[in-house]
């Protein structure tokens, strides 16, 4: 079975750190942790690359 892909814009990665909203820090984690495992091909524009 083929990966989802899912693409990442700099909103997503900023709610790693977003302490004033937990909720979205931690569902956020636990997509990054997704990430990490191997479970999606993420992408990244080259603009976000530059924003972050």
């Amino acid at each position: 079975m083929r990966k989802l892909k899912v693409y990442l814009d700099t909103s997503v990665i900023s709610h790693l750190l977003q302490e004033d909203v937990p909720e979205k820090m931690s569902d956020t984690r636990q997509l990054w942790e997704m990430f990490k495992d191997g479970k999606y091909e993420v992408y990244l524009s080259t603009v976000t690359l530059k924003e972050i």
